[in-house]
């Protein structure tokens, strides 16, 4: 039991002494939900603090737990822990592919825009999460190049396939005309040619099997998607169409994000409009659960952060976590978290909050699936301290007895010592 309570102590030693707070104005960054946490890698990193001028690019890697509460006010510590020391061997990279689709409990890597020499650009990256270790692979029929402009990658978890479409190669500048599919049980790559192409745009997964692309970049100059003009594609038949959505179309943009919530309501945040300006209508709902998709504004009843792009949005049950991201007037100053949270649990009045507590019913049945692998986790665990704790007992209860003297071997007292008088005699 001592063992035990020492490991316990340990842990949560462990726990603390690697908290950090990351760089606050990282933008173009990847992020991921799995295993009760958000995890971040890569990005570019202003050179001077004062401006936008300069970048370096980034190999941090890090999550932020979300299974206790936090705050994200001015001063409040959230429960961020660095894995960047697992990370050195990875390039520096930024507006990278990242997703939660790995076969056993890997997230994958699929590294965008890099300036780092001799990295072969089909070469993924694995990183499984019970052993907190990364892994480099080669694939097969890769695409012919790297493109970025694809951060939003689309996974379906189902056949553990990683879908990326279009994207854009900025040195020489090209844009790619492929629909680029990693089988990753394989690491088989299936390059399909289109027509048209675009980047800086999202991708959203529907329980039917659909992929919805909204916004982005045109390329040849063509300007930005219209927000109502919707591409589609089929992970069923590996078929496109498009659609024209109804309501009211928000302001074309690129660089936002999206999410999907359970009642099929795809939450459009931020981005950056054709005038170089971030979007005044930031915050803009698609109902994808009628036949006919629908475009509304949100009402939001609180006050709202900055509007940001090259940002990330992670859905968390019903709260939408924005992490990081470019306000296009200032940097943050360091004590800023540059963490936003919404709450979206009424669609009718959407509100930002500073309070991240889950209600654990609501946690388990809207993570039922990305929460299995973490019981069988615990469940180890906890058969294995019941093991160390059962050999540590027998070694104590074996050395107790070994060293306890045998009743044959008593030493006599004096009085056994003493001559008899027979023999005196």
């Amino acid at each position: 039991m001592l063992f035990l309570c020492l490991i316990v102590i340990c842990l949560y030693l462990n726990e603390f002494t690697l908290a950090f707070t990351p760089t606050n104005s990282v933008w173009g960054h990847s992020a991921v939900f799995a295993d009760s946490r958000i995890y971040i890698i890569g990005g570019i990193i202003p050179k001077n603090p004062a401006d936008f001028n300069g970048y370096t690019f980034s190999k941090e890697f890090y999550y932020l737990n979300v299974e206790k509460p936090f705050g994200v006010g001015d001063g409040d510590k959230l429960p961020w822990m660095d894995l960047s020391s697992e990370s050195q061997f990875l390039p520096e990279h930024a507006w990278s592919a990242f997703s939660n689709c790995g076969h056993d409990d890997s997230l994958i890597l699929y590294p965008g825009e890099y300036n780092v020499p001799n990295v072969p650009d089909p070469t993924v990256y694995t990183y499984k999460l019970s052993l907190q270790q990364w892994n480099n692979f080669t694939t097969t029929n890769p695409p012919p190049f790297n493109y970025h402009g694809q951060t939003q990658t689309v996974c379906d978890v189902r056949t553990g396939t990683m879908y990326i479409f279009g994207g854009i190669r900025p040195k020489p500048e090209s844009v790619n005309k492929y629909m680029n599919i990693l089988d990753i049980s394989t690491l088989v790559w299936k390059n399909t040619s289109i027509a048209f192409a675009r980047f800086d745009h999202t991708g959203t997964l529907l329980p039917n099997g659909n992929i919805v692309y909204i916004g982005g970049s045109l390329p040849d100059g063509g300007g930005f998607a219209k927000m109502s003009e919707l591409l589609l594609y089929n992970t069923n038949n590996d078929t496109w169409t498009s659609m024209n959505a109804i309501g009211n179309p928000p302001t074309p943009r690129a660089y936002h994000s999206a999410v999907l919530t359970q009642d099929g309501r795809i939450i459009v945040y931020g981005g950056l409009t054709e005038d170089g300006s971030p979007a005044k209508d930031d915050l803009v709902i698609l109902d994808t659960s009628q036949a006919d998709y629908t475009w509304s504004n949100a009402y939001v009843s609180t006050k709202s952060p900055l509007s940001r792009y090259f940002h990330t949005a992670t859905l968390v049950g019903y709260y939408m976590i924005v992490a990081f991201g470019r306000n296009n007037i200032n940097l943050p100053p360091p004590t800023s978290n540059e963490v936003f949270i919404l709450d979206t649990h009424d669609k009718s009045n959407y509100k930002w909050i500073n309070d991240f507590d889950p209600d654990l019913n609501l946690y388990k049945d809207l993570n039922k699936n990305l929460s299995t692998q973490n019981r069988s986790l615990t469940i180890g665990v906890i058969i294995l301290s019941i093991v160390l704790t059962l050999i540590g007992a027998s070694f104590l209860i074996y050395f107790y007895r070994k060293r306890r003297p045998r009743p044959d071997m008593l030493v006599p007292s004096s009085q056994d010592l003493s001559p008899s008088r027979d023999v005196l005699s």
